[in-house]
Parts: structure tokens; sequence; C-alpha cells
């Protein structure tokens, strides 16, 4: 049951999303707040924040770009306008407002009410952190201001017989909510937009129980696509490859349905996989260290298999026909897991107590 049409979100979980505000969730989200079917309440904290991330973001990237550049220089001396493209001059000022534009035009679209932090209980917030209540905790509750201020901004804002979701995954801030009923706890935007679908759509229910019934057709088809993926160790372990990966467990499949229809349905699975990657390298145990030219030579290779475990979002659309209640003609338009496009970065080191 929704509890409430006032949504915050957390920094958290816009920094977890890659500051991505065309993902799946986000859109979705974004369309209901345009139909005043949800309402976006946020913090000049947060706003504060999430643009000083977006600058730090940008400053990496190009740093990024500009160490290319100085390896890629070769490349620079070849007449192709495609690779000519990746030498040209970028103002990084103008990148910044750019990206900044992209976040500002995202909450404006989403009709975002912003709660300043005038109203703040500053003797509740000095409670809290003297006795290191949430969302301030041991080690660290000079980093956790931001969060407290946030939460009693949104405080300040509701009236006594209001509630408002917080969503984020920080184990703080999901403290705080636990101890104030006005505040409601969720993990992640996805699970809110599946709990919108099933408060205003009957057939939410019939969706979700389409991916119960066909769990493992689904499970085998994740395992099929993460295999197929290109694989890459970014270890110390100069020059090794992988060679293999291999899904050996995928976890419990809970679909959250972020949009729903009379004829499809957007659907994301956050998934724990654990897979086994092997990795080929230079067998640097059994090499020689030459004093007089300063390198390690080797003679043959060793290989390694580690057990890694990750979480992917998976994402599906679904159309399909309903008939007297049932659903019929389900078939998947479109099935992708985030994050895998570019391969799947692994850090194998030779030795396992390295890694």
């Amino acid at each position: 049951m929704l509890e409430t049409k006032k949504i915050f979100i957390d920094t958290q979980y816009f920094v977890k999303t890659g500051l991505n505000f065309e993902n799946s969730p986000l859109k979705a989200f974004r369309k209901l707040c345009e139909g005043n079917e949800l309402f976006h309440i946020s913090t000049s904290v947060v706003e504060r924040e999430i643009e000083g991330k977006i600058l730090l973001s940008v400053n990496e990237a190009l740093n990024a770009l500009k160490k290319f550049k100085r390896k890629a220089k070769i490349l620079s001396s070849l007449q192709d306008e495609q690779i000519l493209h990746l030498f040209s001059e970028i103002d990084e000022g103008d990148v910044c407002k750019k990206a900044i534009g992209v976040f500002t035009k995202y909450i404006n679209d989403c009709k975002t009410e912003y709660v300043e932090a005038t109203d703040v209980d500053t003797e509740r917030l000095l409670d809290l952190y003297f006795d290191k209540k949430a969302p301030f905790g041991e080690g660290k509750k000079k980093s956790e201001f931001p969060d407290a201020i946030s939460l009693l901004s949104l405080k300040s804002h509701i009236e006594d017989d209001e509630k408002i979701y917080v969503i984020s995954d920080d184990g703080d801030m999901k403290s705080f909510c636990d101890d104030d009923l006005q505040f409601i706890s969720i993990d992640t935007l996805d699970k809110l937009l599946d709990l919108y679908s099933l408060h205003t759509n009957i057939r939410t229910k019939i969706v979700k129980n389409y991916f119960v019934e066909n769990e493992i057709s689904f499970k085998e088809r994740i395992k099929e696509y993460l295999e197929s993926c290109d694989v890459y160790n970014v270890s110390t372990w100069e020059d090794a490859e992988a060679e293999e990966l291999e899904v050996t467990n995928i976890g419990k499949i809970d679909p959250s349905v972020i949009y729903i229809s009379d004829e499809e349905s957007q659907i994301t699975i956050d998934i724990d996989i654990e897979y086994a990657v092997t990795v080929t390298g230079p067998d640097f145990n059994n090499g020689f260290h030459d004093k007089e030219d300063g390198r390690m030579y080797t003679f043959g290779s060793t290989t390694r298999t580690s057990t890694v475990t990750d979480t992917y979002t998976v994402e599906v659309f679904l159309s399909y026909e309903f008939s007297n209640g049932n659903l019929e003609n389900a078939q998947v338009d479109s099935f992708d897991i985030h994050g895998v496009a570019g391969g799947i970065e692994v850090d194998v080191e030779e030795n396992e107590d390295w890694y």
C-alpha cells in the first residue's frame, strides 16, 4: 500500500545511478511527477551535494581524457577525421555548465519542491550529534551533518500527520527513518515505483508473478548474457588477461515494476550474481629480477581462478495481452544488464592474498 505520494531522493541514490538522470527509474519517476501522481521533495543540501559530485565527476573524466591523449599521442598524427575528434580541445567550464544544466532540467521537470535549512531544529541536530544517534555514527559524525540537516529540513516541512518516502541505501539514514514514523525508508527508486504500480494497477501482481513462474528460464538468460560479455582484468598483475567467466550462482529474482500499461511493462531486477573468472598472466613468482636493467623477467605463465560476487541490475521490457484477468502472449521485447556493455572488469592478482 502506498502510504504517501511525497518522495525524497537522497544524494546516495543519484550517485549510485552514475548521475545518469535519464536512467529508467528516474525517467519513470519524472513522468509521474509531471502528471502530479507523485511529488518530489528535495533539500538545498542535496542540491549542493549533487552539483559538487557532478563537478568532481566531470573533472575526473576530463583528466582521464587528458591522460588518454598523452598516451595516444601517436594517433594525433593520423589524418583521420574520426580520430582527430578525440584530440579536440574541450572547455571544462562549458562542460560543467552543461552537466549541471542536465540536473537542473531534471529537477525542474519533476516539479521539485526545495526545502531550505532555515527551519531546522538546531537543538535536535545537536542532540543527535552528541548522543551519536542516527544519522550520526561512530567515527564519521562530521560527514553525516549534511544527511542530518536534510532529514531535519524535511521534518520541519511536512505536517505532523504527513509521511514521506526516503530513497536511500545509506545505513545511518535508514536507521533515522526507523526511529521516526513520518519517514519511510526504501532502498531504491525501483522499489518505490513498484509499490506505486501495485497501488494503482491490479495487473502489477500478475506481471510480477510471470517472472516467478519463469524464474529458471530468466536465470538461464542472465547466465548466457553475462558469459557472452568481454572480460578485462584491471589488477596490478601486468599483462594478465581474463580468459573465461562462468556464472556459478544467481540469487533470487525479485522484480520491480517501474512502469505498466495494458499492453506492456518495464521491469528492473537487482540480483546477486556469483561467477568464477579465470585469469592467465606472466609467472612473476618464478621469474627473476635483473638488477642491471631494473626489470623482472619471466619464463612461462600461470593461471588463477577467483570467485567474485556482485549485484547487477537487469532491465526487461515485456509486452502481453490481458484476457479475463490472465496474462497471455507475453513476450520479452528487450533484455539488458546495466553496466556490462563495455565488458566486465575483474581485479584478480597473481597471488590470492593480494586480491
